[in-house]
């Protein structure tokens, strides 16, 4: 049996005496945190419950099937992980782009991952170094073609105490992303540079889809154990 069928035998075997005792809740929720559902699974999990609740409510058991399901109901979509709480588009020309990245960077207290094609934007190279000063734990992911370029941030965050490790392939690590706390990814097609800023039609997307952190720091790990660390000289 496989785990979504086993929900769904939980489920009625819980709706028998028309209450979620606390046992039958912890079991429950324990197979939807393993089976870790997406938004179609949980909606098959959803009309189910609605389909059990149905065939047993009459009017003598209305309002103890009626919270039956609604508490089952909370446990399928906290466990839905695809849900997204927030997300904000952001676009240049103009600032949109570099105060939102100035903003998460300000609002980070623990750790800050970067994997980004260029950086040469001064004002963000300083608050990053600005953070790490104050203890926030900073890594960045670049290529290493890029850091010759006029104005490249790199050797000056590296300076600053930075771990800074560079993809030395012929090809290039075109990756523009951030994560910010293990709460927030921040991505899209802008680099972080005077000139995204200034003249380029580039966009930028956050949220804080715990999905999408998961497979964006998986990436970030996956490269920062394959590149070598960048030292300053």
């Amino acid at each position: 049996m496989n785990l979504r069928d086993e929900i769904i035998v939980l489920l009625d075997d819980s709706v028998e005496d028309f209450f979620l005792s606390k046992d039958e809740k912890a079991r429950i929720k324990g197979a939807l945190n393993a089976l870790s559902p997406d938004k179609r699974v949980s909606d098959f999990l959803r009309s189910e419950l609605f389909k059990i609740a149905r065939s047993r409510i009459n009017a003598e058991n209305y309002h103890e099937i009626l919270n039956w399901t609604e508490n089952i109901n909370k446990l399928i979509l906290a466990a839905n992980k695809i849900e997204v709480q927030q997300e904000s588009v952001y676009f240049s020309p103009g600032e949109e782009c570099l105060q939102a990245i100035l903003s998460h960077i300000n609002r980070a207290t623990r750790k800050i991952s970067i994997c980004l094609f260029t950086i040469s934007d001064d004002r963000i190279a300083e608050a990053l170094i600005s953070k790490h000063k104050n203890g926030v734990s900073i890594r960045v992911i670049s290529d290493n073609d890029k850091i010759n370029d006029k104005g490249s941030d790199i050797e000056k965050l590296a300076n600053a105490g930075i771990p800074i490790r560079l993809d030395i392939t012929e090809n290039h690590m075109h990756h523009k992303f951030a994560l910010f706390d293990g709460n927030i990814t921040l991505t899209g097609s802008y680099n972080w540079t005077r000139s995204a800023e200034r003249y380029n039609h580039e966009n930028i997307l956050i949220t804080d889809s715990s999905r999408v952190l998961r497979e964006f720091d998986k990436e970030f790990e996956l490269l920062w154990n394959e590149f070598p660390a960048f030292h300053y000289s």
